[in-house]
């Protein structure tokens, strides 16, 4: 009995030193990328445009800044598809752009309440936003500008994908494709449901097909 006694005491210090470096680790991974994030306004200025038939992949490049830099070119027009927003210079842009021209964002509803999000606040700056009516999420990541360029990809406009996910953008002008992805959102857009100040009771009514298959990334 005693034997195994001093096992279990020897055992568990040696437990919590193995887990030490890895907590210490994912510390700072997370401060990492909180200073990155804090800086992404610096990096604008060292980020070019993006040009067609550009490719951009996270973390490796600057693809948050690059993405702000597109939004921020735009002359006549905006139309977003994204499932989850929290760039809070991108959402500065793009509200400021809406006072400018038309611009037109859809989101999914019920990730749009997530604790991070900031679709609340384009709302509040009287951004035209609408929630994706269909069967399962509106997981589209995409923006027209100006009718004319194209940004696709599996990169959702957060901080995470910006500086932890392996992720990628690619920049689009040719008429083919953009025809089809103005078709595409305006399919969409003409189903989806405003969004309203939350607290009203329109934005708490969820919309058809919003709790299937949800994800967060």
């Amino acid at each position: 009995m005693t034997l195994h006694l001093r096992s279990a005491c020897i055992c568990l210090p040696l437990a919590l030193f193995v887990a030490t470096p890895s907590l210490a680790r994912h510390r700072k991974r997370h401060k990492n990328t909180a200073e990155q994030a804090a800086e992404a306004p610096q990096l604008q200025a060292v980020v070019a445009a993006p040009k067609a038939n550009e490719v951009c992949f996270s973390p490796d490049e600057l693809c948050g800044a690059k993405l702000i830099k597109f939004v921020k070119e735009a002359q006549k027009s905006l139309d977003i598809a994204i499932y989850d927003i929290n760039i809070d210079q991108l959402v500065h842009h793009v509200a400021l752009l809406s006072h400018k021209m038309p611009v037109r964002v859809l989101v999914d509803q019920r990730q749009s309440k997530g604790d991070h999000s900031l679709v609340p606040l384009l709302v509040k700056a009287g951004v035209q936003v609408r929630f994706g009516r269909q069967r399962g999420i509106m997981h589209n990541k995409f923006i027209i500008r100006d009718g004319s360029m194209l940004e696709i990809g599996s990169f959702n406009f957060t901080n995470h994908a910006a500086l932890a996910n392996n992720e990628n953008q690619l920049y689009v002008d040719q008429p083919e494709v953009l025809a089809r992805y103005k078709n595409r959102f305006d399919k969409i857009w003409t189903e989806a449901q405003p969004a309203v100040t939350p607290g009203s009771s329109t934005s708490d009514k969820p919309a058809a097909g919003s709790d299937d298959d949800w994800d967060d990334d």
